[in-house]
């Protein structure tokens, strides 16, 4: 049988399995969009259209079937996706991107801080995995950190689904501990994922690492300063302080000017400013796609 026929058979067989397990219906022609977005990356980049849709439906079949036994299973067909196309890091992690926003209407929404020792706990984790996502893109060539950004993003949902289907276990515990008030488990992690990898699929080197810096170094340093001193609200947000947004600003800027120079001045006030907004879907992934669409801006203009 011809591979093309062999990959269409097998979108098929996940789509079908994605609408009979979807816990919202209006997913699959969400995922059906994305798919369409994934040819197109793959047309314009002239790789293998049907290995990209596949990865697209794999990694969206991957997201529904989260906290569940299956998703054991899927997480092995998309680490041995990752694997058989390591050699296109870029299509992996576009097909992953698109796969698992298919399934952003399950976990959108915003839960509120806990206490403050939960809340610096859990920003702590997240600055230390940022200082080691940082340390990979500095000591490795950018098509490998890229790589292994993506298979450790794979092993935080398979973390997530030991979690979920062992409550009684020590790790789980840990983990839905740092989980804030009224979120769904996993929530924010998702949305921080999802801008990690708007990161490495839209940029390229030095700017990509910047992006990485503000959304785990950046964001948690805010929120750690913020809760600990912030006490002047900002007029157009009082949830959000003036100590903290100008924190997100200061680390942000010390990661991006010895990268960008002085174009790291309006991408920390981008930056800063975006996530300190009222209304958004998330400000992990708003903050992404402002800053994406920033320094491809100023790429364009040759000011990095």
């Amino acid at each position: 049988m011809r591979m093309d026929y062999i990959l269409v058979l097998a979108i098929a067989a996940l789509l079908a399995y994605r609408a009979l397990t979807s816990r919202r219906w209006t997913d699959l022609p969400l995922l059906l969009c994305l798919m369409l977005a994934g040819l197109a990356f793959a047309a314009y980049e002239q790789a293998d259209i049907g290995v990209a849709l596949l990865g697209v439906a794999v990694f969206g079949v991957l997201a529904s079937t989260l906290g569940s036994k299956a998703n054991y299973a899927f997480i092995a067909v998309g680490a041995a996706y990752a694997l058989a196309f390591s050699g296109s890091p870029l299509l992996v992690a576009q097909a992953m991107l698109l796969g698992f926003l298919s399934m952003a209407g399950s976990f959108a929404g915003e839960g509120s801080l806990g206490s403050h020792r939960t809340e610096a706990r859990r920003d702590l984790v997240q600055i230390a995995i940022g200082a080691a996502f940082l340390l990979a893109f500095a000591l490795l060539d950018y098509a490998s950190a890229r790589l292994l950004l993506i298979f450790a993003l794979l092993f935080g949902m398979l973390l997530s689904d030991f979690a979920m289907l062992n409550r009684r276990s020590r790790l789980s515990k840990s983990l839905y501990g740092l989980e804030r008030k009224g979120a769904a488990f996993g929530q924010g992690a998702m949305w921080l994922a999802l801008g990690a990898l708007a990161a490495v699929v839209f940029l390229n080197g030095k700017e990509a690492i910047v992006l990485l810096g503000a959304l785990f170094i950046g964001d948690a340093a805010a929120t750690i300063i913020g809760m600990k001193y912030g006490k002047t609200p900002l007029p157009y947000n009082r949830k959000k302080s003036v100590l903290g947004t100008a924190a997100y600003f200061a680390v942000t800027l010390a990661i991006a000017f010895p990268l960008l120079g002085y174009a790291a001045i309006p991408i920390a006030l981008a930056a800063a400013l975006v996530e300190s907004l009222p209304r958004h879907i998330d400000d992990n992934f708003d903050t992404a796609i402002a800053l994406v669409a920033l320094m491809l801006l100023l790429g364009y203009a040759g000011l990095i």
